[in-house]
């Protein structure tokens, strides 16, 4: 997003290469629209309804790659040269009701597709998935373009908002599939929840993740869903060890370990910031957030019956127990943001390999550190 005179970045409006998730309730409880992409290419809904259970976010994120008047979108498909849309870079243009756009997974690199196939009960719905750039029945042969099946035209869900006015952050919109003239639907079917493209309409929320503007800026700082390493004097990292086991509580710990172990994956940790809006924005202190495991898809959290640190499933990983924010300094002042002031995309304060952080638990006010045994000699 573009930056306003003082160098604050503007985030009222979207852009492209700006990170959304789109969220609705037309299931009946608030869900993401989600994607694998690896293996299983078809949409489907992630629940954000409860706090205490933690939507895997990185399947939900989109990047607006593109945003083009309907008319030109129409030339570069009806166009055989295969020349045609080059050039067409974003450069962070602000987004338009009624531009047709691309919307890219950014896990898989995919684009939101309306696909040919139809698994719904409604005979007159497309199934919702994930196609590479080079499918599609109007795709140029030759050309780098999305076929025609890829784009989707926004449209406000709201009368204060008409069609030509710049889409701002986290209004409600309409999606409508330039290739069939159906729009993007979450619904229940069978008490399933899925989304197709139908004729029934459905109002998405538009949620900010982050800017493509910042992270071009500011690659150096630490952001909401980043993948890292905790070192630990240089020479080790945080880690669990090569016999782990869920099974028992001998074997479900977290350890501090040197060596080979910090260029394998099982010291690989995601940041996840334990809000929704912005939940790829910057990391900052007292901003509450999860951390997970990689390999494992588990979450760093503290046993009911100590204060030991384990990992803990999706469904264990409550608030109370998995919660943690970075500190400066430590000290026994406890901090809680309000709302207001913890969905927003944050300042660029933490950067790797130049702040070095303490991490405290947030219910329980225990910093992350070694577990020390006291050692008494006789005589």
């Amino acid at each position: 997003m573009a930056e306003e005179e003082g160098g604050a970045e503007d985030t009222s409006f979207l852009r492209t290469e700006d990170m959304v998730a789109l969220s609705c309730t037309g299931t009946g409880e608030r869900v993401c629209l989600s994607a694998e992409g690896f293996g299983n290419r078809q949409c489907f809904l992630e629940s954000i309804a409860d706090k205490n259970i933690p939507p895997d976010l990185s399947q939900c994120v989109f990047v607006i790659e593109q945003a083009l008047s309907v008319r030109a979108l129409q030339e570069i498909i009806s166009s055989n040269d295969a020349e045609a849309g080059k050039g067409l870079g974003s450069g962070h243009k602000t987004l338009l009701y009624g531009n047709a756009i691309l919307l890219r997974h950014s896990n898989s690199d995919m684009y939101l597709a309306c696909l040919s196939s139809s698994s719904s009960n409604d005979k007159l719905a497309f199934d919702v998935g994930l196609q590479e750039q080079s499918e599609g029945a109007s795709f140029v042969q030759g050309s780098t373009n999305p076929g025609e099946a890829c784009w989707w035209t926004v449209h406000p869900a709201s009368k204060q908002r008409s069609e030509g006015e710049k889409v701002r952050v986290g209004d409600d919109v309409i999606f409508v599939s330039v290739a069939t003239e159906r729009y993007l639907q979450a619904t229940k079917e069978n008490s399933q929840s899925i989304v197709n493209a139908s004729f029934h309409v459905t109002q998405w929320n538009v949620s900010p993740f982050g800017t493509g503007l910042s992270r071009l800026k500011n690659q150096p700082c630490v952001f909401g869903n980043d993948v890292l390493r905790f070192t630990h004097a240089g020479d080790e990292c945080l880690t669990i060890p090569s016999s782990w086991s869920l099974e028992s509580s001998e074997t479900n710990i977290i350890v501090y370990e040197g060596g080979s172990v910090m260029q394998q994956a099982r010291s690989l940790w995601r940041l996840e910031l334990a809000r929704t809006k912005w939940a790829g924005g910057y990391i900052n202190w007292y901003h509450p957030m999860r951390i997970r495991h990689i390999t494992t898809g588990l979450y760093l959290g503290v046993k009911e019956d100590s204060n030991d640190l384990c990992l803990l499933s999706k469904e264990e990983a409550t608030l109370s127990a998995t919660c943690f924010y970075l500190r400066e300094v430590k000290d026994d002042n406890k901090v809680i943001l309000e709302d207001k002031d913890l969905e927003v995309i944050g300042v660029p304060n933490v950067r790797y390999d130049d702040v070095t952080v303490i991490a405290q638990h947030m219910e329980t006010g225990f910093w992350l550190s070694y577990k020390a045994y006291q050692v008494k000699k006789k005589n």
